[in-house]
């Protein structure tokens, strides 16, 4: 992505985002965007240093989760065919469309 950013949101996501993964551990957890802070109740939760997950909810109903490996194994991952939203689309062009809008760089369990 180095050089490739569409927007200075997208640039400051994805190298926050390097920081992290290189350098704090969450052992605990961090919480990258919250179901609360956009309407399709998406959230991205960072595992340990690189692992990823998504998923789709509401306090009592929550959908199967989507556990990737890697940032770019989730931000591949199609909300659709995960059942989250209507659109074809996936969680990195979901992400751009709103210009990163509701994530979060301070939300690691760990130092809370």
């Amino acid at each position: 992505m180095e050089g490739h950013y569409v927007s200075e949101n997208e640039k400051t996501f994805f190298e926050k985002i390097r920081y992290k993964m290189e350098h704090e551990l969450a052992p605990s957890n961090e919480l990258i965007m919250s179901e609360i802070d956009n309407d399709d109740k998406i959230y991205i939760v960072r595992v340990d240093y690189d692992e990823f997950i998504v998923g789709h909810g509401t306090v009592g109903h929550y959908d199967e989760e989507f556990h990737g490996m890697n940032l770019s194994e989730v931000l591949d991952a199609n909300l659709k065919e995960l059942g989250y939203i209507d659109n074809d689309i996936t969680l990195w062009e979901w992400l751009r469309e709103r210009d990163y809008k509701g994530v979060r760089f301070n939300n690691n369990y760990a130092y809370m």
